[in-house]
This record gives C-alpha cells, structure tokens and sequence, in this order.
C-alpha cells in the first residue's frame, strides 16, 4: 500500500516538473506575458518610429490562461485555500467559545446568588436555634396552647 502511494506521488512529481518546462520551452517569457516587442503607428518620443494607440492597448488585453493551469499554479490556489478556511474555522470557534463562556458566568453567578441565599437561611435557622436554646437556659418553656392571632 505504501509503494503505491510512493509511485503514485513521485509519479505526480515527475508529471510537474515536465509539465512546468513544456511551457516554459513552447512559449517565450514576453509571448506569455503579452510583452510588446515592436509598435508601429504614432511617433515615438524621438520622433522615430510610430506608436499606434490601438496596438498596445490590444497587446495588454491579451491573457495567456495556460499559465492559470499550470498544476503549480493550483497548488499555491489550494494552499491559500486550505489557509483561508483553517482561519475561518478558528475564527467560528473563538466566538463559538465566547459565548459558552458567557452561558458558564451566568450560571456561575446563578449559583452563586442560590448559594448565598442558602446560607443566609441557615445564619437564620441558626439563629433560632440559638435564640431557643438560650431560652431553655433561663428556664423559659414552649407553650402548649397556640398562639392567637390578633386582627386590628
């Protein structure tokens, strides 16, 4: 399996290197890049030679797409790619942590307030505890009959 994917990609390779110099040996650099070697047409600035303003203009229109194909060329597009959606990715998962982060502190101070106000019940329950016990030491005793609500 392994000397499979070795072939394969040293294949690929070779493919590459053939591919980048059939282009580069079929066509000159200044044909690729649309490069003008001669203008003829309006006087230069010498005032030898003419210069017509409809040639140049043609001569800078023209886009060799071969180049765009060169499997280097896609290479370094997939590249920027697989760049572009990695920081797209951390960026969704920063803010994605964010806000579990903000859901935790309400829930933090949530709990917090349930937990003071669960100790504030028991410094009270504490305190009648306190409050009978100290009446049991001065001789003071529960009554039996209920107490009676008075109405104004």
């Amino acid at each position: 399996m392994k000397n499979r994917v070795i072939g394969l990609l040293s294949g690929f390779k070779r493919g590459l290197k053939r591919s980048t110099k059939s282009v580069q040996q079929r066509v000159p650099a200044s044909k690729r890049f649309g490069e003008v070697s001669e203008v003829n047409g309006v006087h230069g600035v010498d005032g030898q030679g003419n210069i017509s303003p409809i040639e140049p203009v043609l001569n800078t229109l023209k886009f060799d797409i071969s180049i765009l194909l060169q499997p280097k060329t896609f290479l370094y597009l997939l590249g920027i790619t697989v760049i572009f959606l990695v920081q797209t990715y951390n960026t969704l998962a920063i803010i994605n942590l964010a806000r579990q982060n903000e859901k935790l502190r309400d829930q933090i101070l949530m709990t917090s307030s349930v937990i003071t106000s669960q100790e504030l019940r028991v410094h009270e329950l504490h305190s009648i505890h306190n409050i009978t016990q100290d009446a049991v030491k001065l001789g003071l005793e529960p009554s039996g009959i209920p107490p009676v609500e008075l109405r104004p």
